[in-house]
């Protein structure tokens, strides 16, 4: 393994070599006791890991915990998060859907039927003779 090689591996899988293949973990060993390059890359990003997990480290607080658990529990069944839109949302959607039926029919009619058309259904409808081409 060349210093390149052990950099990329380093930057893949981690300073801990113990969780590197066995192969792989033993070609850095072998390096790291003729490189000093590669010591000083594998020092660097150990101490960098290290920095990153004392930043990141936090605990938890069992009693604010405990605290944020009982006001869960506090609220009553019936007023749970969102109960409240539950009995709306299914009226709500019925009458959406009803104002787009009736528009999408007016629509419809206004466009879709003019007086000439009215004329013939009602010709049709009665049995006269009322088309538009025998109108004065």
């Amino acid at each position: 393994m060349d210093r390149t090689e052990f950099e990329n591996k380093l930057l893949v899988r981690g300073a801990d070599l113990d969780r590197w293949p066995a192969a792989e973990a033993e070609a850095a060993r072998r390096l790291l006791a003729t490189d000093p390059e590669s010591r000083t890359l594998l020092a660097d990003l150990i101490a960098t890991d290290n920095a990153i997990r004392a930043a990141t480290a936090t605990t938890l607080d069992a009693a604010l915990v405990g605290r944020i658990f009982a006001a869960t529990q506090r609220l009553p069944a019936g007023r749970r998060l969102w109960s409240g839109w539950r009995p709306v949302l299914p009226a709500g959607a019925l009458v959406a859907v009803l104002l787009v039926a009736v528009s999408g029919f007016r629509a419809g009619y206004d466009d879709g039927f003019g007086q000439a058309e009215e004329i013939d259904l009602a010709a049709i409808i009665t049995g006269d003779d009322y088309a538009e081409g025998n109108l004065p």
